[in-house]
Formats: C-alpha cells, sequence, structure tokens
C-alpha cells in the first residue's frame, strides 16, 4: 500500500474534508483528491460516501484508519530516530582515559555532551595507559586519552594531539620550597620525595632529570598515579613531580602550591583511535567537547601558583 496515499487519507478523515486536508499537508486540493482516488482504486473499495460537496466515511474508511495508526506511529518513531541519528542525540559511545584525563577534563566534556543528547549513553573508563593503547587496539572502545605516548604508536593508532603541558612540582603550602617560583632537582634534594613508580610513562622523564642534574632519585614514597602522588603531598607527605593536568585539580587548594620544575619537561596529550575502524560522528562530538574542556581547564593557569602551559 503506498504510504504517500494513506497519509492523505488520514489527512482527510482528520479534517473531514479535502480542503482542510490539503491545508494540513500543503499540497493542492485537487492533489487530495487524485489521491484519494487512487487509493480507493488500489484497494477495490469507496473510502467515502460523497453527499454534494461533503464526504461521509465509510465503516471501511474508519477500520483502515483505526488499524494504520500503529503503522504511522512506528513511521514517526523512525523519522525521529533518524533525526536524532543526524543529530548525534542517541546512540552509546565508549571512552577509556587515564586518570590525568578522566578525573580533570573528561567530566565536563560529558556533562556538556549529554545535555544536548539525553539518548546517548556514555560508557566511561578511566585506567592506565598500557590499557587505553590495548582497548583501543582491540576496538573495545570509541577512542582513548592518554599522556606521553611513544610517537612509534602512530604506527598502529591514529593519533590526534590535543596539547601539550609541562610537569611541575606540587607540594604542602607550609614546605620550605613553597615561596620558590621554579623547583629543581637540586631543589629536592634533601626533601621528602614522592615519585611515580617506573612502569609510569612519565617516570622517566623526571628520573632522566635528576640524573642530568647528578641528584641521586630516593623516593620516599612511590606511587602508580600522578593524582595520588598529588593527594599525598596535600597531606604533608613530601613533594611531587607531577604533569599540570593531575595538579590542576588543587588549583585552589589553600593547602598546596603547584610549582614549575625546571629543567622544563614537555608532554604531549593525545587522543588514539583504531585504525581498523573509522570514528563515529558521536566520537568527534564528543572529542570536539573534550577539547573545550582542556582549553577552558589550561586558562585557570593563570591563577597564583600555577604553571604555564601551551595550548594547540
Amino acid at each position: 500500500m503506498n504510504l504517500r496515499l494513506l497519509n492523505i487519507f488520514r489527512a482527510v478523515m482528520s479534517t473531514q474534508t479535502t480542503v482542510g486536508a490539503a491545508r494540513s499537508l500543503d499540497i493542492s486540493q485537487p492533489a487530495v483528491s487524485n489521491a484519494i482516488r487512487q487509493l480507493e482504486q488500489d484497494l477495490g473499495f469507496e473510502l467515502f460516501n460523497r453527499v454534494g460537496n461533503r464526504l461521509a466515511a465509510t465503516e471501511e474508511a474508519k477500520v483502515l484508519l483505526a488499524e494504520s495508526d500503529a503503522m504511522f506511529l512506528f513511521s514517526r518513531k523512525l523519522d525521529d530516530i533518524a533525526e536524532d541519528l543526524k543529530e548525534n542525540r542517541v546512540g552509546r559511545i565508549r571512552v577509556t582515559a587515564t586518570p590525568q584525563l578522566g578525573h580533570t577534563v573528561l567530566p565536563a566534556a560529558i556533562q556538556r555532551f549529554l545535555l544536548q543528547r539525553p539518548k546517548v549513553k556514555v560508557l566511561c573508563d578511566v585506567i592506565d595507559s598500557h590499557k587505553v593503547i590495548e582497548s583501543v587496539e582491540a576496538s573495545a572502545t570509541d577512542f582513548g586519552l592518554a599522556i606521553a605516548l611513544e610517537p612509534e604508536l602512530s604506527d598502529v593508532l591514529k593519533m590526534v594531539l590535543m596539547t601539550d603541558i609541562e610537569m611541575v612540582c606540587i607540594l604542602p603550602a607550609a614546605h620550605p620550597l613553597a615561596d620558590r617560583t621554579t623547583i629543581g632537582p637540586q631543589d629536592l634534594r634533601s626533601h621528602p620525595l614522592i615519585a611515580l613508580e617506573s612502569s609510569a610513562r612519565l617516570s622517566p622523564m623526571v628520573r632522566a632529570a635528576f640524573s642530568h642534574a647528578g641528584v641521586p632519585y630516593r623516593a620516599a614514597v612511590e606511587v602508580r598515579y600522578s593524582e595520588t602522588a598529588c593527594l599525598l603531598a596535600r597531606s604533608g607527605v613530601g613533594a611531587a613531580v607531577v604533569d599540570w593536568f593531575s595538579a590542576s585539580t588543587f588549583l585552589h587548594d589553600p593547602g598546596v602550591k603547584i610549582i614549575p620544575f625546571r629543567p622544563q619537561i614537555m608532554v604531549n596529550v593525545w587522543a588514539v583511535f583504531s585504525r581498523a575502524r573509522a570514528p563515529s560522528r558521536l566520537a568527534y562530538a564528543l572529542l570536539e567537547e573534550i577539547k573545550q574542556s582542556i582549553n577552558e581547564l589550561m586558562e585557570a593557569q593563570h591563577a597564583p601558583g600555577t604553571a604555564r602551559t601551551r595550548k594547540r
């Protein structure tokens, strides 16, 4: 059955005149009359009794109207779904991120992303960088976020540079070095150090800076994540050299100081995609929100005690 003809028939039943149907559908009255005649011919029975200029629906027309309701409700639902898909308002997306990004820029990005997309479901997993890479390679996630990745990964992954940030020293506000404008390995020689474990991607960079300065890299406490190091510094355990994103959680915390580390260590921030499949439109939409969150967070760097970073 021709859905266009059926739709015109339903308009006639609703308005009870061909003129009213033509007005509601924004077509001519003759087009409505021709459509009804064509539908009756296709069906093999009359839908209306014509009394002068008036139309009286037959019992068959009433049955057809009732039985077609479900079809048109479903059709409208499909139209709505198609529109939602077009506007990225429906679907599911999974993103994996390291704590440096998953606990800083990602929450605000997801909040804005979902504000206009209440039918979209986001699966967010905060894991270490090695597992981020594994999940992207296995196509178990739409994309991943991580820092300090090896350039060689571009051979197997699509890598999008989001920005670069510097390493900073975070320490208690009452620490003897809290008034310094910069802090280096020599300054930390005689103070308790909260260090990242050797398997952490940022660890070799910090260890190399200490080695080049001829300062032993002796840790009072060793941790896996920069976030943990910041919390320990906030508790007065000692000083830690971490990425600026991790430290940014404490930008307005009077209990800590965030001071640029020298020699300067710059760290790349990446979004990574599988080369085995093209990213969805939803993935790109969320990525744009993440870029905005990064820019907004980095604007806060001008607050006292924060480090200088470079946006891209």
